[in-house]
């Protein structure tokens, strides 16, 4: 289930929303301000890829006649075969090695 994550702007609006959720019997918890900002930090980082480079979306491109065909012989060639991903490699090797 999805979460919410509410910044109050001062210590009573924090104290009230907190007694609002329990009375309401949701569960709610207090967070440091250094844990909020960890966790707005990992939530920047999905955004990042390998590089260190945040990425917007992606704009459209078009491609060349040349790059088309080449695309198309990708796909022809990746058609029925199995792709595993390294990450998942790298799973099963070390659960191998940890038996």
């Amino acid at each position: 289930m999805d979460s919410i994550l509410i910044n109050p702007k001062s210590e009573k609006e924090l104290k009230y929303v907190l007694e609002l959720l329990h009375s309401l019997e949701i569960e709610a918890k207090k967070i440091s301000e250094k844990d909020r900002d960890d966790f707005e930090l990992a939530q920047l980082l999905k955004n990042t890829d390998a590089s260190g480079i945040i990425r917007e979306e992606a704009k459209s491109i078009k491609l060349t006649d040349a790059q088309k065909k080449l695309l198309a012989q990708s796909e022809a060639e990746m058609a029925g075969k199995t792709v595993i991903p390294e990450k998942a490699i790298q799973v099963e090797e070390d659960e191998w090695l940890s038996k």
